[in-house]
């Protein structure tokens, strides 16, 4: 059975980006890289939120970013993802301005995913927001999706 693995927007953008002479971005790109090549053992998902916000900033930029999101499956936007996003807000498991990233939370957990994946360290994948987030959703959804950066994520797979 193949591992359901949200693909938030972050490691879209680093697949998608010119190579870096910054080393974390670097090695940011290569294990998003290396995830991607797991595809096969991978089902690898997102939603329109997703969509949304790769379809934001240079042109160029967004043509990139939306070959990799073509090859994505979509997961249905499910009646509860709003009521779930605004929950993770009021409990301030991801602060208000970044009601999206409340978004994927909730998408993925009401699709019952068995991964995040993301770079995003300030409102997702950092230790406390993984643990805020965990703990907010911990009774009102049947599987908590676990968190992880695709370096992570690629770990669990050996």
């Amino acid at each position: 059975m193949q591992l359901r693995v949200y693909v938030e927007t972050s490691v879209i953008s680093y697949l998608a980006a010119r190579p870096s002479a910054d080393a974390i971005n670097e090695t940011r790109q290569h294990f998003s890289c290396q995830s991607w090549k797991k595809r096969a053992q991978l089902d690898l998902l997102a939603a329109d939120a997703v969509l949304a916000e790769v379809r934001i900033g240079d042109n160029d930029a967004v043509v990139n970013r939306m070959v990799y999101c073509k090859t994505l499956t979509l997961l249905d936007l499910h009646s509860g993802v709003e009521d779930l996003a605004r929950h993770l807000i009021r409990r301030k498991a991801v602060p208000g301005k970044a009601f999206t990233d409340a978004a994927h939370n909730a998408i993925a957990a009401l699709h019952k995913v068995q991964f995040i994946a993301s770079w995003n360290f300030r409102h997702i994948v950092s230790a406390l927001a993984r643990r805020n987030i965990e703990h907010a959703l911990i009774d009102l959804v049947p599987r908590v999706p676990v968190i992880a950066t695709p370096e992570e994520m690629l770990e669990s797979l050996k």
